[in-house]
């Protein structure tokens, strides 16, 4: 029985080494697993981080573009109110430029009217001058013959 024995503890010892050899493997699996596991959580960390700084910016910019659209929402009302006083003045202003377009208009005629009338004044003052000059002629003529009858007629 002397045989079995030592080769039954050659094989128990066999078998405590397979199991420690097993077991420092198994730790070491775990080790490397772990140290695995540990690397992809600290990235995963650091990218939830990340996302998480690019997500509180993202709520920050959206916050600058909620008060920038109700700042471009009330410029915009302001903007329509405006075109509306602008519309209603542009039409004042094409009255008041049709009224004065035909007060011009009248204005033009009367002028023409009364350039008219000073031409025809001019022409009235030609035609008197010349009578004028005529009667005086004529006048002179008169005193002319007045004087040679006087000259005939006997003084006395």
């Amino acid at each position: 029985m002397s045989t079995p024995d030592p080769i039954l503890a050659a094989l128990t010892r066999l078998e405590e080494r397979l199991f420690e050899r097993l077991d420092e493997r198994i730790l070491e699996w775990r080790r490397e697993l772990r140290l695995d596991l540990d690397g992809r959580f600290d990235a995963m960390d650091k990218r939830l981080d990340r996302l998480e700084q690019e997500y509180e910016m993202l709520r920050a910019g959206m916050s600058h573009l909620e008060a920038d659209v109700g700042s471009l929402k009330s410029d915009v009302g302001s903007l329509k109110s405006d075109v509306g006083v602008l519309k209603d003045d542009l039409g004042s202003l094409k009255a008041s430029v049709e009224r004065i377009e035909w007060e011009i208009k009248s204005t033009k005629a009367a002028i023409e009217r009364l350039e008219a009338g000073l031409e025809q004044d001019r022409s009235d003052r030609q035609d008197l001058r010349e009578q004028v000059i005529e009667f005086r002629r004529r006048l002179a003529e008169l005193a002319e013959r007045v004087q040679a009858i006087e000259d005939r007629l006997p003084r006395g």
